[in-house]
């Protein structure tokens, strides 16, 4: 479908925050968008995006429904330079929702919430979901807090990368920031502080880890889960070329079931893959073949 540019706003250094209006929907945290500028031919290919949110808002005299949907990106190559030259008003190629979701139980007590640079978008819309927060007409409602006990651990680089922090003080988080560099909160790696937090908390009992960010970030968030013992979902990313499956593209590789096989003894070291795009971007953290 085609939607257009609401607005742009740079958060920081190349960070971008940008909202498009479209016809209404309905999305899951962790679920993302393919997006490119209208008739653009370089790049030809669009790009994925997690979806940061969704408000609900009346389009034109009539009244009409339609939604702002809202992306975070930082600008790294052509197709992130394309959507940040873009101006209110222009269009672009929006796919989506796409993918699937963090997965709540409904005995969830405790969301350990990990977020590293650019990861974040999908674990604030996580975090926005379980504390009931409201959106509407393009303004944020005051938040019904949910029933839910949420620790966020937001981590980057510097300062500079470490985003969205208001959100999750907005949605009632505790929260526990880290930078490499010392320049913002603890100084060290994100993962650290989760560990420091779980082995003085009681909070393990239905308690379930959510996690988005550098590749590197998540296999140490998912050690961290086994052995504490915790259930752990991460949101991969990876090339996409299509969105839903069909251009073989994104595959992850997963471990095996451990079943049997009745296929010869080579078929026993065979690589098993899944598709990021189709069967995640949210996996449970056992599932990677890290």
């Amino acid at each position: 479908m085609q939607a257009e540019v609401h607005s742009l706003r740079r958060l920081h250094h190349d960070y971008f925050l940008q909202r498009f209006t479209s016809p209404p929907l309905v999305f899951q945290p962790g679920q993302f968008v393919m997006v490119k500028p209208s008739g653009s031919l370089d790049p030809f290919l669009p790009r994925a995006y997690s979806i940061l949110r969704v408000q609900h808002h009346m389009r034109g005299s009539r009244g009409k429904r339609g939604n702002v949907v809202e992306i975070l990106y930082r600008v790294l190559g052509k197709g992130t330079t394309a959507l940040s030259h873009l101006k209110p008003g222009d269009r672009v190629d929006l796919l989506g929702p796409l993918g699937n979701g963090y997965r709540v139980p409904p005995n969830l007590s405790t969301a350990l919430l990990v977020a590293g640079g650019i990861g974040v978008p999908p674990v604030v819309a996580l975090v926005e979901k379980l504390a009931n927060v409201k959106h509407g007409n393009g303004r944020r409602r005051s938040a019904v807090r949910g029933r839910h006990k949420l620790v966020a651990f937001v981590g980057g680089k510097a300062a500079s990368d470490v985003l969205c922090l208001s959100d999750f003080r907005k949605a009632g988080a505790t929260l526990h920031v880290a930078t490499e560099d010392g320049s913002l909160g603890h100084q060290g790696l994100v993962t650290e502080l989760l560990e420091t937090y779980l082995r003085s908390s009681v909070d393990g009992l239905r308690s379930a880890i959510y996690a988005c960010g550098p590749h590197p970030m998540l296999h140490a968030v998912a050690r961290v889960a086994e052995r504490f013992g915790i259930p752990c979902q991460v949101s991969l990313e990876a090339d996409m070329a299509c969105g839903f499956g069909a251009c073989m593209g994104c595959v992850i590789p997963v471990q095996s079931s451990r079943q049997p096989m009745n296929h010869g003894p080579s078929n026993m070291n065979q690589r098993i893959y899944k598709l990021c795009c189709k069967d995640g971007p949210a996996f449970d953290a056992r599932e990677i073949a890290w």
